[in-house]
């Protein structure tokens, strides 16, 4: 009776769960020494750039995302051919995540990590107000791709399904070791379907069986802007990417009515998968309480999962000593529960900064004018903060004059800027104190083409963004 009680109330709820349990386990292989050898001379000049310059500011990068939707024929809708919607909550989830902002980061605790900061003499840019580790902020955006490779919208942005029937390929469910998965997708169905790598993020989603363990695994960025440089697990031009269990992809929270392994899916793995993607290690390393080549994370004795309660296993590890603080589990790049990660760290971000500066296939991502959302970023398609009371543009579309309104209940400090379609700023049109009041500010968009633009409107207390659409 208990059981299908609880199947009653996933139902009632929106909540449609897959048979098959979650628990998050990857099969990004393990870098090579040499690898890493490189990336750390790379991590250095970017660090020495940054010293040079005088900022720690970070580079703000975009990037394209296709989803590969491998599925033997079902309706869209039913697993593996999960909804539009689901995939969206991915992509909001990333932009989330990659901006510091991800579900459950307000529950870092006020004292964590603050003595493991003292003990590292961590730089004030690895710290917080608090003194804390920093949640850090990596200034790397995702958005749905809209054109596919032949410079054509895509119907479903962002979106490819593909019938694996149709190709004469096996369904993935029969293979029940992670490397025979890994060996398959990246020996038929990766290359027979990646787009362009330089282009875009190639992200399959697909069935597997129960007895194969991880949900998600990825590809490191190559280094092969120096020869001689090989790492094990680097992407190429034909297998570069991301694969994740369709049941791991998106978040119950944001959109219920998915097809989920369990009701805690948050969309950690593919977070989990693009740190990897952008050179992340594990926070454990691999290995009892080795190095991940962030200073600012402590060292774990092993992986950690489910749910767990700060402060972790202090004193687990001694090279550093991890006491009294312990692991941080929290970090999306360990195995805990997907509501119970929610940060990266200042030195994450650097390595993934690096990663998109150097890596031959990283470093022209979001160049290319692909992508029109950025869904998940400022509320971009959501609900209008309660400190706008009233925030519009008109006409919508427009040529070549729209309107911006917006109401404050108070004087504060406003920004208005404008975005093109692939999140460069081309314009602010307001940047200081503002009356208590309502606001129209015009934009003249006659010497621009054609095309998708963003108005973000920045206060002290919140941040929003909106789509418009010139059309001459």
């Amino acid at each position: 009776m208990t059981k299908y009680l609880l199947v009653l109330l996933l139902v009632l709820s929106g909540t449609i769960t897959n048979s098959q349990s979650i628990g998050e386990i990857c099969g990004t292989p393990i870098p090579e020494q040499q690898w890493e050898n490189t990336f750390s001379e790379l991590i250095n000049q970017f660090r020495a750039l940054q010293i040079q310059s005088g900022s720690n500011r970070f580079t703000e990068y975009t990037i394209p995302v296709i989803f590969h939707v491998v599925h033997s024929g079902q309706s869209i809708g039913s697993f593996p051919n999960i909804q539009r919607e689901q995939i969206n909550s991915q992509i909001t989830v990333l932009n989330q995540d990659f901006a510091g902002t991800g579900f459950n980061y307000q529950t870092y605790p006020a004292n964590a990590f603050i003595q493991w900061a003292v003990n590292q003499s961590l730089p004030p840019e690895s710290r917080d107000s608090l003194g804390r580790v920093k949640i850090a902020n990596i200034n790397i955006k995702f958005c749905l791709a809209e054109k596919d490779t032949n410079g054509n919208i895509l119907t479903e942005p962002g979106i490819e399904r593909i019938n694996l029937n149709t190709r004469g390929w096996s369904n993935p469910n029969i293979f029940t070791t992670p490397a025979a998965l890994r060996t398959y997708f990246d020996g038929t169905i990766k290359p027979q379907s990646i787009w362009n790598a330089k282009k875009y993020l190639n992200i399959w989603i697909s069935d597997k069986n129960a007895a194969m363990p991880f949900t998600g695994f990825s590809t490191l960025p190559p280094l092969s802007t120096l020869p001689g440089i090989s790492g094990n697990g680097e992407g190429t031009d034909s297998t570069d990417g991301i694969w994740s269990y369709s049941s791991a992809v998106g978040s119950a929270f944001i959109f219920p009515g998915g097809i989920y392994a369990s009701p805690n899916v948050r969309g950690r793995t593919i977070t989990h998968e693009a740190g990897h993607y952008l050179g992340l290690r594990h926070i454990w390393a691999d290995g009892n309480c080795l190095t991940d080549y962030c200073a600012d994370t402590p060292p774990a004795f092993t992986s950690n999962t489910g749910f767990p309660v700060y402060p972790l296993n202090p004193g687990s590890c001694n090279a550093p000593s991890n006491s009294p603080n312990g692991e941080m589990y929290m970090n999306y790049m360990d195995y805990s529960a997907d509501p119970a990660k929610y940060m990266f760290t200042y030195d994450q971000a650097v390595r993934m900064q690096t990663a998109m500066l150097n890596s031959p296939l990283r470093n022209t991502l979001g160049t290319h004018g692909l992508c029109v959302a950025v869904l998940g970023f400022n509320n971009e398609g959501g609900i209008i903060p309660a400190h706008f009371q009233l925030m519009q543009n008109y006409p919508n579309p427009f040529n070549p004059v729209t309107e911006i309104s917006f109401s404050i209940p108070e004087q504060i400090s406003i920004s208005l800027i404008i975005y093109n379609s692939i999140g460069e700023q081309i314009s602010v049109l307001l940047d200081e104190d503002m009356k208590a009041g309502y606001h129209n500010i015009k934009w003249d968009a006659s010497s621009y083409p054609s095309g998708i633009y963003y108005y973000r409107l920045v206060s002290q207390k919140e941040t929003i963004s909106r789509k418009m659409v010139l059309i001459k």
